[in-house]
């Protein structure tokens, strides 16, 4: 850690994201990590929730508690995989950044779910357990619907500010141009992908071949 950060990361990181990793990494790596992780992880297990469309059997206090319970741990686990995987697919495109300097610039980007968490909170309010039925939207109506699609426009908007952070964040902590740094994505993005079928396929020949 040296000196003052010198700026306000929660505002800056949206406007002038390379200027913020970099005062971050030079300030401390690990600056607010547990705070971003249990943003990240809150909304991410309610996004679970909702993909497993657990509202019809579970009640709205234990959905909530589960989510508080291991916001934490889970968003650990996400940016610490996230950034092991852009480390080890940037050194292939000669990516400098050390571990914790791009797992800073990882969380630090998932600043635009704290947004994401106040919509998400207006959301529980508007429909409550219904929320996490599969197809619960197909069935609002008047205000209730027109309230619905600006929150999922708004969800859009900041789903596409934080693929741009990231973009810069990513590509100032491994001395990468932004299209450098969308490269490194998608390469993780496929390793990820394919990766999987890999396994189930190498795991398939070894049971055939015994």
């Amino acid at each position: 850690m040296k000196g003052k950060l010198g700026l306000n990361p929660w505002l800056s990181i949206w406007i002038h994201p390379r200027k913020t990793i970099r005062a971050l990494v030079e300030y401390n790596t690990n600056y607010r990590l547990i705070v971003l992780c249990a943003i990240y992880g809150f909304q991410h297990i309610l996004q679970i929730l909702q993909y497993l469309s657990l509202g019809q059997g579970t009640s709205l206090l234990f959905m909530l508690l589960l989510a508080f319970i291991f916001s934490i741990p889970v968003g650990y686990i996400v940016f610490n995989v996230l950034s092991a995987s852009y480390l080890w697919v940037g050194k292939l495109i000669k990516g400098k950044g050390s571990f914790k300097q791009i797992r800073a610039a990882t969380y630090w980007s998932s600043v635009p779910m704290a947004v994401s968490c106040l919509v998400w909170i207006v959301l529980l309010v508007l429909h409550g357990s219904s929320l996490f039925v599969a197809g619960y939207e197909t069935k609002l109506v008047g205000p209730t619907a027109a309230v619905n699609r600006g929150l999922g426009g708004l969800q859009l908007v900041i789903g596409i500010w934080r693929l741009i952070i990231t973009l810069h964040a990513l590509g100032e902590v491994q001395g990468f141009s932004t299209w450098m740094a969308l490269l490194n994505l998608v390469l993780v993005g496929l390793a990820i992908f394919i990766l999987p079928f890999l396994v189930v396929w190498c795991v398939s020949s070894m049971i055939h071949v015994t």
